[in-house]
């Protein structure tokens, strides 16, 4: 399995999933190798549980402890705060890939979790000033260093609560080569997940922002509200390539494993697994005649569907020529299209005209 991260849509079901640790007691805490801290935590009326946290990659429910023989600094930092101090909530960011703890003892203290670029895990007290950090980082707009206060990195678009009017807008502004890209990269959905939607919404991914129409926008929106439906209570998908909160619709590769929760799934990964360039090679072989053999399938059932299209025009060419005849000969006699509307609705094969797009239904 080559998945190092989690995408926004996947933190949100992780995060469900990690409610019933609501109003437990953090017990110890473990820096165990490299980036990777473990939380022993007692959850109401669950007993024991561990939470794994790999700041950049993940976070999840653990059954495996390695303890190491001598914690490090940041490790007691940490422990000198938060040993038996209560979780108050579990919430997103936004629709960031950021993962905010509240925990309470004698005073408040946030516990944040950052999931992109290199990640960091960051405790803070009740005025965002910076008590601890995994990593100490400075940038042009905000700066991780103990003492100072914390920042939230600048937010992007919540699509979470997106609406019609908000996606609309998005699309209209967007250079993106097609609307799946203009999805994955500026909405945050990644790859997986913008084709995925538009697959719920049966909108071609390939498509030009321009060409997306309102109909169109409104089926993407619902697609969103459906995944996060789907979600609320997600399960562990595991894929080839991919790990899941829910059964993918267009996905080609055949379904490897399922997992009763999405945590479970998740903590099959080994975030620090090290691929060698070779594995690298056939990965990306292998990505690439999936995507060809989706295409192939996706052109012949276009071939199939236009052919029987052609097949029923060549059998009803005669009809069809007389009202393309009767419309333009009509039409030169100078007669509008309310009139050929009248005459048109006599021919039995008519089922519908729309005056509006200058289209006729007809039925053989």
């Amino acid at each position: 399995m080559t998945k190092k991260g989690i995408a926004s849509l996947e933190l949100v079901a992780i995060i469900n999933e990690l409610q019933f640790l609501v109003k437990g007691r953090i017990s110890q805490v473990y820096h165990q190798e490299k980036m990777e801290l473990l939380f022993q935590l007692h959850a109401m009326g669950e007993g024991k549980k561990l939470l794994k946290i790999v700041p950049g990659k993940f976070l999840c429910l653990t059954s495996r402890k390695e303890t190491p023989l001598k914690p490090s600094s940041f490790c007691m930092q940490l422990r000198k705060y938060l040993n038996n101090a209560f979780i108050k909530k579990i919430e997103q960011k936004g629709s960031e890939r950021i993962i905010v703890f509240e925990i309470e003892k004698a005073d408040k203290y946030y516990l944040i979790i950052e999931l992109f670029s290199r990640g960091n895990l960051i405790l803070t007290d009740s005025k965002d000033m910076i008590i601890a950090a995994l990593e100490q980082k400075k940038w042009k707009d905000r700066n991780i260093r103990v003492k100072e206060k914390y920042t939230f990195p600048a937010p992007g678009i919540d699509w979470k609560k997106m609406n019609e009017k908000e996606l609309s807008s998005v699309l209209k502004k967007s250079e993106k080569k097609n609307l799946a890209t203009s999805m994955a990269t500026e909405m945050g959905f990644g790859g997986l997940y913008a084709e995925e939607i538009c697959t719920l919404a049966g909108v071609d991914k390939d498509k030009l922002q321009k060409d997306v129409t309102e109909k169109e926008v409104k089926s993407l929106v619902k697609g969103i509200k459906a995944l996060l439906k789907l979600i609320e209570k997600p399960s562990g998908f595991i894929y080839e390539k991919e790990i899941t909160p829910f059964e993918l619709k267009n996905e080609a590769v055949v379904l490897d494993k399922k997992t009763k929760t999405y945590n479970e799934a998740i903590d099959t990964l080994n975030p620090f697994e090290i691929i060698s360039p070779y594995e690298q090679k056939i990965l990306s072989a292998k990505r690439i005649i999936s995507g060809q053999t989706k295409s192939i399938k996706k052109q012949e059932v276009k071939i199939e569907s236009n052919t029987k299209k052609g097949e029923t025009i060549y059998d009803n060419y005669q009809p069809l020529q007389k009202i393309i005849d009767f419309v333009n000969s009509a039409r030169k006699e100078g007669k509008d299209w309310k009139e050929i509307e009248k005459e048109l609705k006599k021919v039995k094969k008519i089922k519908g005209i729309d005056l509006k797009s200058k289209k006729i239904l007809l039925e053989f």
